[in-house]
């Protein structure tokens, strides 16, 4: 497949995973949800800005506001001398990611793992679906909760969800966000008990075959460059790497 340009993959994820307040500044998105996750809560640079320092500052003082840390997520896409204007301001590098591409019949096709429990996939989440993955990856209390609930329902996705023993409560979970002929591949977490079943697999599966009915053809996925068990995982589905970023933070 050909590899997109990785200001469309910053663009797709953005919509994947989708802030609960965004502002226009130039070619840059000033994004935020209450400091839920750094994707929600980043300046997306996949564009060109008059005047970069002036467009920082502005930045700066946004994320001020609204009592939030100044991060910007940087990519390939970014203008190039990006990097070297925030390290003078005193900002650190972070959370170095890979976003890695695959054709969705591909991933569609491949086996499920031995063993592994039926996957369900629904329009929305099922019964215990952010319980499960809450436990694994949430941070915070009940209003990072709730924010995470009006992010997941800001676009159309497809849930995956592993069952098992304990009523309503899947083992595993995972999401599939819908953008035209691409989808993502989000909040994929498998609870301690029930990890090396093949369980994230299966759901990958799933989900890839669920949403060729929903007119996909593409998938991407965002995941952690050092995480080498996961890139092990993607790459044996058909993903290979497309672009990266990483987010700079103020001190």
């Amino acid at each position: 497949m050909r590899v997109p340009e990785p200001a469309v993959l910053d663009r797709l994820a953005d919509r994947g995973w989708p802030a609960l307040e965004r502002e226009e500044l130039g070619g840059w998105t000033l994004r935020s949800a209450g400091g839920v996750t750094n994707r929600a809560n980043s300046v997306l640079t996949c564009g060109e800005v008059a005047d970069p320092e002036a467009a920082i500052a502005r930045a700066e003082r946004w994320y001020r506001d609204r009592l939030l840390p100044t991060v910007f997520q940087v990519s390939p896409a970014s203008p190039a001398g990006l990097p070297a204007l925030l390290a003078r301001r005193g900002y650190r590098e972070h959370s170095r990611t890979d976003v890695l591409v695959a054709d969705r019949a591909e991933v569609a096709a491949a086996p499920p793992s031995p063993g592994a429990a039926a996957v369900r996939v629904a329009d929305a989440p099922p019964p215990g679906w952010l319980d499960t993955w809450w436990e694994v990856d949430g941070r915070g209390g009940d209003a990072e909760r709730d924010i995470v609930g009006r992010i997941l329902s800001g676009g159309p996705a497809l849930y995956a969800a592993a069952p098992g023993p304990r009523r309503g409560a899947p083992v595993a979970v995972a999401r599939l966000a819908l953008v035209g002929d691409w989808a993502g591949l989000y909040a994929v977490a498998t609870l301690p008990e029930a990890r090396r079943r093949g369980l994230a697999r299966s759901l990958a599966v799933a989900l890839a075959g669920a949403a060729g009915e929903r007119g996909v053809r593409r998938l991407w996925l965002q995941v952690l460059a050092g995480n080498a068990a996961a890139h092990a995982l993607y790459a044996g589905l058909g993903f290979h790497p497309a672009s990266h970023y990483s987010y700079w933070q103020s001190r």
